[in-house]
C-alpha cells in the first residue's frame, strides 16, 4: 500500500517507521531540519529498550510523491488550513484520508445521525468547505490516536507508551467497511492497534474526555499527565472534569456512562507530557479551540453546567494568550 504521512512529527514519525517496516511504500511530507535529517538518514523510533529505523521517501513538495492509497493527516488541528493544498496533491479517486486530530473534528456535522441535536456553529466546521472541494465523503475517515510520542531531535521520535499505541478509525458517514477493514489490517500488522469502531463520533467523545481532563490539568499545572492520579486534590478535579464531559456528550446523543470508567481513565494516565503541554513549552500554536472551547460550546447549546471545565479552560487559554499561542 502507498501510504503518506502528511506531517512527520511525533506521532506521524512513529507511524511512518512502523508502516515502512511492515513493508508498505511510505512517504512523509516534512520540512526544514526534520526533512533534511529524514532524507539523510531516515526516521528513528525509540520505544522502551527498542530502537527502530526506517528509510522513507520524504519531501516538502507533496506533488513529487504522487497519489497515495492512504493519507494520514498527522498534523494538529491548528495546521489543517495550512496543509489543505498539500493534501489535494496526494489524493486521487481511490485515496482514503484519515483525520486523527485531537478534539472536535471538522467533519463532525457531516453525516451526523438525525437522532443527535444540531451542533453549535464552530470555526473548525468551516474547514469542511475547503476539504470537500477535493474529497468525497466516502473516502474521509476520522480517527482517534492513543499514543504518547515526542520528537527528541530531527528525525528521531521517542515513544513513551510502548504498551499502548492505537489508531481508532471509522467512517464519518455509513458505511464502507470493506475498504476500512483493509486499512485496519495494515495498521495492526504494523504494530498499531486498530480495533473496530462502531461510531466514530462516540470514539471522538471518549478521547475528548481524556484531553479535556487529564491533559488540560497537566497543561495548567505544567507537569505530566500522571499528576492527576498522584495528587489527591487534582484527582478530584480530574473526576469532576470527566463527569462534566460525560454530561455534554450525553446531551448531544452519545451516552458513554456505561462504557467510560473515570477511575480507570485516571489509573491509566501515562507519565508523560501531553501534546498541549509540549506545544506550550515549545511556543507552538495550541489546540485549545478544539479540545476545550468546542465542547464548552456544545455544553452551552444544551444548557449543561460545566464549572470545572470552565475554570480549567479559562486558565489554559490565559496561559496560551500570554505567550501569543492562541
Amino acid at each position: 500500500m502507498r501510504i503518506c504521512l502528511l506531517g512527520a512529527g511525533a506521532t506521524g514519525g512513529h507511524f511512518a517507521v512502523k508502516l515502512a517496516l511492515a513493508g508498505h511504500d511510505v512517504a512523509v511530507v516534512a520540512r526544514g531540519a526534520h526533512l533534511r535529517a529524514i532524507v539523510g538518514g531516515g526516521l528513528t523510533l525509540i520505544g522502551g529498550d527498542r530502537t527502530l529505523q526506517a528509510r522513507v521517501r520524504a519531501s516538502d513538495q507533496p506533488a513529487s510523491l504522487g497519489a497515495q492509497d492512504l493519507v494520514i493527516v498527522a498534523v494538529k488541528s491548528t495546521a489543517l488550513a495550512a496543509v489543505s493544498e498539500a493534501l489535494a496533491e496526494l489524493v486521487s479517486d481511490h485515496t482514503d484520508v484519515i483525520f486523527p486530530q485531537n478534539g472536535m473534528g471538522w467533519w463532525y456535522p457531516i453525516g451526523l445521525p438525525p437522532s443527535c441535536p444540531p451542533p453549535p456553529v464552530l470555526p473548525i466546521f468551516r474547514m469542511a468547505d475547503e476539504f470537500m472541494r477535493f474529497l468525497r465523503v466516502d473516502h474521509i475517515l476520522a480517527g482517534s490516536i492513543y499514543s504518547a510520542n515526542e520528537v527528541v531531535s530531527p528525525a528521531v521520535v521517542r515513544n513513551t507508551s510502548p504498551s499502548r499505541n492505537a489508531l481508532l478509525v471509522g467512517e464519518i458517514a455509513p458505511p464502507r467497511s470493506d475498504r476500512l477493514a483493509g486499512i485496519r489490517q495494515a495498521l495492526q500488522a504494523a504494530g498499531i492497534a486498530s480495533p473496530p469502531v462502531d461510531d466514530v463520533r462516540r470514539a471522538m467523545w471518549s478521547k475528548l474526555l481524556v484531553n479535556m481532563s487529564g491533559s488540560t490539568i497537566a497543561l495548567v499545572t505544567e507537569t505530566r499527565s500522571s499528576i492527576s492520579r498522584t495528587d489527591a486534590a487534582l484527582a478530584t478535579i480530574h473526576l469532576r472534569a470527566i463527569e462534566e464531559g460525560l454530561k455534554i456528550a450525553h446531551a448531544h446523543g452519545y451516552s458513554l456512562e456505561s462504557e467510560v470508567d473515570p477511575l480507570r481513565i485516571r489509573a491509566g494516565l501515562p507519565d508523560h507530557k501531553p501534546s498541549m503541554l509540549q506545544d506550550y513549552e515549545l511556543h507552538r500554536p495550541m489546540e485549545l479551540a478544539e479540545i476545550l472551547e468546542a465542547p464548552l460550546a456544545f455544553a452551552r447549546a444544551a444548557d449543561v453546567a460545566t464549572p470545572t471545565l470552565d475554570t480549567l479552560a479559562a486558565i489554559a487559554i490565559r496561559k496560551a494568550r500570554e505567550r501569543g499561542l492562541y
